[in-house]
């Protein structure tokens, strides 16, 4: 039989959808409810001042960071002269330290550097306040290093010149050879330490040793042998450097 829709079984199938469309969406589009202007405006004061201390926030992160970095922590941007001070600092509270004088920063790589000074001490003072002194400014060098800047001095002790680095160790051979150095016969003032203008290192055949004598003509062969021998000791492959006193 055909239907034309009117049948009383036609209207169930479609009361029966639109039950189920009326329980999923409600019965009208106004069954949803529209939001008040000042719902709407509680909304958005919300979300201004959730994005407003989001924001604080952020900023605040990244001040710490840049801020930090630029003090040298995490070595991105190094600060040798704040290196520098810090040393000066220490140094200068070591006995027997008269003076600490800092010299411009040499760049070694992307972010790194070799920050130098210079140590004047007391030149009276005895062997053993000497190696307290040097054991003091290369505990110094490590404190006050780090974050892409190497610590260096040069320990001024009158007669005698001493390259001073973190490493104690090799510090106080520098000490013990330069004062040996200086008890030969001839030799007036020793310098023992890296290369001058050089990168200071702690590797034996990186260490240059320069000895003073007033020694002239034959009297200065037996010397650099001398000075030679006992400076391969040490630091086999140092270069060694005899010259006229100044």
């Amino acid at each position: 039989m055909v239907t034309d829709g009117t049948e009383r079984g036609g209207w169930q199938a479609a009361d029966q959808q639109d039950d189920d469309l009326n329980r999923a969406f409600g019965p009208e589009t106004a069954s949803v409810q529209t939001r008040s202007m000042g719902q709407r405006a509680r909304t958005w004061l919300v979300i201004g001042g959730s994005t407003v201390v989001v924001a604080g926030v952020i900023a605040l992160v990244l001040g710490t960071i840049i801020g930090s970095v630029q003090n040298g922590i995490g070595g991105v941007f190094p600060r040798p002269d704040l290196a520098l001070d810090r040393f000066d600092r220490q140094a200068s509270d070591v006995t027997g330290v008269t003076e600490v004088r800092q010299h411009p920063a040499t760049k070694t790589g992307f972010a790194s550097y070799d920050a130098i000074a210079t140590v004047t001490a007391d030149p009276s003072l005895d062997a053993a306040a000497r190696s307290e002194l040097v054991a003091d400014l290369s505990r110094a060098t490590d404190s006050a290093g780090g974050n892409g800047v190497r610590v260096v001095a040069i320990a001024d002790l009158g007669n005698l010149e001493v390259g001073v680095t973190e490493s104690r160790s090799v510090a106080e051979q520098r000490l013990v050879l330069a004062d040996r150095l200086d008890h030969i016969g001839g030799v007036t003032a020793v310098r023992c330490s890296w290369a001058r203008g050089g990168s200071p290192s702690d590797r034996a055949a990186d260490q240059a040793i320069v000895v003073e004598t007033p020694g002239r003509g034959a009297a200065v062969p037996p010397i650099v042998a001398r000075v030679t021998e006992e400076t391969h000791r040490v630091f086999p492959g140092a270069s060694v450097e005899v010259v006229a006193a100044k």
